[in-house]
């Protein structure tokens, strides 16, 4: 028994030693009540030290219960159910030990039974009597003890239910707060148009992105995705994101930095800011002149862009760079490509190669990585806007075995580079956003 508990224990045992233990009489049954209370006056004491007190069971008052150590009832044959009922109850609900004698089997034994009271015949020798009431009393010592145990577990629950309940309303605010960076609409620039999805693991997550227009004919698009899960990731993508800079001043103007660059100086701060603790990030940066259909793309570390011709080719961007945060010297190599009408880019987070397991795969194997995801995205990508895509994708893990439950962050962004059409009027001022806007899982 462990210091807290024996200590709990020998308290209750203590409490017990002078004991005030109540003899209830029906009506009718007093003159066997007071018999009884004579004999163990004189035969009880050789086990304990007691004080018995005989009242009308009617009269005994529920604050009263409180004071009692244990109880006998006695009843005879014209007792009824309805006058012991509520005193049965009350002592029920105050676990006391309780004692029913009576030589009549009715309704009054079946409602003594269903009371936890032990039933002995009026018959009994009273050393017997004094045994079982002993036996009885001893046991309620263990009771008294888990009584105690019980309120105390009970008030450490109520104590980490409410912490819980704390925990569960910050991480929600701090899922709020990073939904908050998460760019709410999209620019439509020269017939480019974006659309996202973003589903995390919990309540925050691992991954981030943002898309900016970066001028009247530029299209900033951005991925990260921190390494590990949940609040330590989430800091990481706050940090990414304060560091993230896409454009430089040159005397009185502003200046685009190219995607190599971004990431290299992005990777420097993230070095310089790790201390005892590394931590680390995959991106990937590219930089689309909507009116030209040329794109700027640099990786670091992160899944393979992919793009998805008109005529059915696909074309799979590898990055070139390392992890974010390694290494303070790290380059970061750029591929230029040039979209043509139709195509469709996309980039990705890595959970989606667990996000679409082997159809016949079991369900040990849901956290092996496959390369489906790409097939779904062949398929899915055939036709429609890039918001119409990420809707069928989204229904497509819907329908995936454990999608409640889903391993990692999911983050895909589709640009679509559709026919070109008309600058905006003012060519010094930055393109008005589209309606189209990023499906951000709550």
């Amino acid at each position: 028994m462990g210091c807290r508990n024996e200590a709990v224990y020998r308290g209750a045992l203590r409490s017990m030693s002078n004991l005030n233990i109540t003899i209830a009489a029906c009506r009718g049954a007093e003159r066997e009540a007071q018999k009884l209370h004579d004999d163990l006056q004189g035969s009880f004491s050789a086990h304990r030290q007691a004080t018995f007190k005989v009242c009308a069971i009617e009269k005994i008052a529920p604050e009263q219960i409180t004071k009692i150590d244990a109880a006998i009832v006695i009843v005879n044959e014209d007792t009824k159910a309805g006058q012991v009922s509520r005193f049965l109850s009350e002592c029920e609900e105050a676990h006391i030990p309780m004692l029913a004698i009576c030589n009549c089997i009715n309704d009054v034994m079946k409602v003594m039974s269903h009371s936890g009271a032990m039933e002995q015949s009026s018959n009994t020798p009273i050393e017997v009597t004094c045994a079982t009431l002993n036996a009885l009393i001893h046991r309620q010592v263990e009771i008294k003890t888990l009584k105690q145990e019980l309120a105390l577990l009970n008030r450490a629950h109520g104590g980490v239910h409410n912490e819980m309940a704390k925990i569960h309303e910050e991480l929600q605010l701090a899922g709020s707060v990073q939904r908050d960076y998460l760019p709410q609409e999209f620019p439509q620039l020269h017939g480019v148009s974006v659309a996202a999805l973003w589903r995390p693991v919990n309540y925050v997550a691992g991954d981030i992105y943002d898309v900016q227009q970066l001028d009247e004919d530029h299209l900033g698009i951005f991925l990260a995705d921190a390494v590990g899960h949940g609040v330590p990731a989430a800091l990481m993508t706050m940090i990414i994101c304060q560091s993230l800079r896409t454009h430089e001043r040159n005397g009185s103007s502003w200046e685009i930095l190219p995607p190599s660059e971004v990431l290299g100086r992005l990777n420097a701060d993230m070095v310089r800011r790790q201390e005892r603790s590394s931590r680390f990030a995959t991106a990937v940066y590219a930089v689309v002149n909507c009116r030209s259909r040329t794109m700027t793309i640099a990786g670091a570390g992160h899944p393979p862009s992919l793009i998805l011709h008109t005529d059915g080719r696909k074309s799979m961007l590898e990055s070139q760079g390392g992890l974010l945060g390694v290494f303070e010297n790290e380059v970061y190599k750029q591929t230029e490509v040039e979209l043509d009408v139709g195509d469709r880019l996309l980039l990705y987070s890595d959970g989606f190669e667990q996000a679409f397991p082997q159809a016949n795969g079991d369900e040990s194997n849901t956290r092996v990585p496959t390369e489906v995801y790409l097939d779904e995205f062949e398929k899915l990508c055939a036709a429609g806007t890039p918001q119409e895509t990420i809707d069928a994708v989204s229904e497509r893990l819907d329908q995936q075995s454990g999608s409640l439950h889903q391993i990692d962050d999911l983050t895909l962004i589709c640009l679509h580079a559709g026919s070109l059409v008309g600058t905006c009027e003012n060519e010094g001022a930055l393109a008005s956003t589209s309606n189209h806007s990023s499906q951000i899982s709550k």
